[in-house]
């Protein structure tokens, strides 16, 4: 084996050392995020304190802990005093681990890790057989979904989402009727129907659970200008009904993209708008997945109807999604 060979296989060694670490380390961040243990140690920041004060403030096993604080101060997270025995979440950290930060806290996604390998032996026999998974085998997807969703969108929805969408909130203020399709939970626009209540607000979702909890969070709210429906979005059958339509990072999960939006066209009114969130990367074909890019989503809009596509909006707190604003 030639010098140069060895010093390729040598540094491609060290990179798959590297992932593997980093690969245990996301199921460590996502146990830190799902336990609380970020936001024990944020209040105790900048002081360090002893595994067994860590433990208490987040009601967990010590014992447990102690381990999960190892592999942390190992992937450089959280900072150790050997001599003490005691732990320190950086303050310059926290804001990317703990839920007050809302936004700016990237630990909701390792929970995609543990997510996926769940499901690692039915991929496999997708593999060789073909086929797919039902979204009922990825377990706590829908709970990650509305994680994230409040993240991105429901944390910011007033102070970013709203003034860097003005024609979305204008349409808002002057009164409208507005569908969320793929609303899951529907905590965006339950949040919306108590700010616009001269608006009307219906949310559709295939998935039944989550919309009898949504009807449940609506019922305790004593809104009156909100409905949820179970409703298979590919068969959407509603014509010129609505003067807004919106979907969340919803697009890139649906098997025909392209039938879903022509229905959207379909059900919004001569001259509605149909705003959509979605990852800023899209490639062709269905179930586009998170990597599409944007000039292909609006030719993909525009292959379904959509003639104007007024904005294409990056908002400075998600650069990973953007926001696509068209008309009827």
């Amino acid at each position: 084996m030639s010098a140069e060979k060895s010093e390729k296989s040598q540094a491609f060694m060290m990179k798959m050392v590297q992932t593997l670490n980093d690969g245990a380390l996301c199921l460590m961040i996502s146990i830190g995020y799902r336990t609380g243990l970020f936001e024990a140690l944020a209040e105790f920041s900048p002081e360090f304190v002893t595994s067994q004060a860590i433990a208490a403030k987040a009601k967990l096993n010590e014992r447990y802990v102690r381990e999960w604080l190892g592999a942390v101060v190992i992937g450089g997270i959280v900072e150790y005093d050997s001599q003490a025995k005691t732990y320190s979440l950086p303050k310059e950290h926290a804001p990317f681990l703990t839920r007050a930060f809302g936004a700016e806290n990237v630990s909701i996604y390792a929970q995609y890790i543990p997510i996926l390998g769940s499901v690692e032996d039915s991929i496999i026999e997708c593999f060789k057989n073909g086929g797919g998974l039902k979204e009922s085998a990825f377990t706590r997807f829908h709970d990650l979904m509305i994680d994230e969703t409040h993240l991105a969108v429901g944390s910011v929805l007033h102070s970013v989402i709203l003034p860097g969408l003005p024609i979305f909130h204008e349409k808002l203020k002057n009164g409208c009727k507005l569908v969320d399709v793929g609303c899951g939970r529907g905590n965006v626009i339950i949040e919306l129907a108590k700010t616009f209540p001269n608006c009307t607000f219906v949310g559709y979702d295939i998935n039944n659970s989550l919309i009898d909890a949504a009807k449940a969070d609506v019922a305790s709210s004593g809104l009156t200008n909100i409905s949820f429906h179970v409703q298979d979005i590919a068969q959407l059958q509603e014509v010129g009904e609505y003067d807004v339509v919106l979907t969340i990072h919803t697009v890139h999960e649906l098997a025909d993209p392209a039938g879903v939006l022509k229905r959207i066209h379909g059900a919004l009114k001569p001259g509605g708008v149909f705003v959509m969130q979605d990852y800023h990367t899209l490639y062709g074909g269905p179930g586009l997945g998170m990597s599409w890019r944007t000039e292909n989503a609006v030719k993909l809009l525009k292959e379904t109807g959509f003639s104007k596509v007024e904005d294409i909006i990056e908002l400075p707190h998600d650069p990973s999604r953007v926001w696509y604003i068209s008309w009827k």
